[in-house]
């Protein structure tokens, strides 16, 4: 009963829409516009040009998904767990999870799971671009600091502001060598909004 009340009430709002972005879910389904809410479990969807940022409702996260991207909102309001958590089935997103008084943001890819409070960043999972026949997550820490877990190996890590890892299905983690001033990549970003 629990999780049928949870369906029926809003999680997110939709602060900004480009192009066709997606919603399935229990409640509605859809092409989504600037001002829909989004519901406990909803699956957002991008297309070929689609964007869209989020603000949740409960807490101080805003989210922002690209093109070609699929994610589920989960809030921890409705969740046994005392964690807000984004699904990232495939694409990019760019997360500033700030502090939410003793709750965590979780992001779970396929092969990871990313723990933060208090921090900005990017996270990504892709099929076999980089690596032959390995499917991937990137994670890219703007401000704060991540927990990983890769889930086929179960090692944890912590990266730090202006680090990415790669963290692969097969699990190992990767370093990459990315920006050394974390403000550069802020800058990009900001260009780009």
């Amino acid at each position: 009963m629990q999780f049928l009340f949870a369906e029926l009430e809003p999680i997110a709002l939709c602060l900004d829409v480009n192009g066709a972005v997606l919603r399935k879910g229990g409640m509605r389904k859809g092409l989504i516009r600037r001002g829909d809410y989004i519901y406990h479990g909803d699956k957002i969807i991008t297309g070929d040009i689609g964007s869209a940022s989020f603000i949740m409702i409960y807490e101080d996260t805003s989210i922002r998904i690209y093109n070609n991207s699929v994610i589920r909102l989960i809030s921890e309001k409705h969740s046994l767990l005392r964690h807000s958590e984004l699904a990232l089935f495939g694409g990019k997103v760019i997360v500033e999870a700030d502090d939410n008084h003793g709750y965590s943001f979780v992001v779970n890819t396929p092969s990871t799971t990313a723990t933060v409070s208090g921090t900005n960043f990017l996270a990504q999972y892709q099929e076999d671009r980089l690596f032959e026949g390995i499917d991937y997550s990137i994670f890219t820490v703007l401000n704060g600091v991540i927990e990983l877990e890769n889930l086929q190996s179960n090692h944890f890590m912590y990266i730090f502001r202006g680090e990415t890892i790669v963290s692969t299905a097969n699990g190992d983690f990767l370093r990459l060598d990315t920006f050394r001033e974390p403000q550069a990549i802020v800058n990009t970003l900001m260009d780009f909004r």
